[in-house]
């Protein structure tokens, strides 16, 4: 009985980390109820919610990944609008 393997080149594993930012907002109240299940559908269950702005835990290989597929995730949500990024 043989078993095959993929190449190794075949096989491409990145390594990730959690990566901790805040995206603010503006326009919609983050807190109402409705924006909150609709960020959370949006792809947005790595964050917490505050008043005009959305904090977030976001496992990516970097940071701009982590970034940018937050603030992909944000502008889905009508009367949301991203005003800008802050990391510590």
């Amino acid at each position: 009985m043989s078993t095959a393997r993929a190449p190794e080149h075949a096989v491409v594993e990145r390594a990730t980390s959690v990566h901790h930012f805040e995206i603010e907002t503006e326009g919609a109240d983050l807190l109402a109820w409705e924006m909150i299940d609709a960020l959370y559908e949006a792809g947005c269950s790595d964050a917490t919610i505050r008043h005009g702005s959305v904090e977030f835990d976001r496992e990516a290989a970097t940071l701009v990944e982590a970034v940018e597929s937050a603030i992909k995730d944000i502008e889905t949500v009508p009367g949301v609008t991203v005003k800008g990024v802050r990391h510590r």
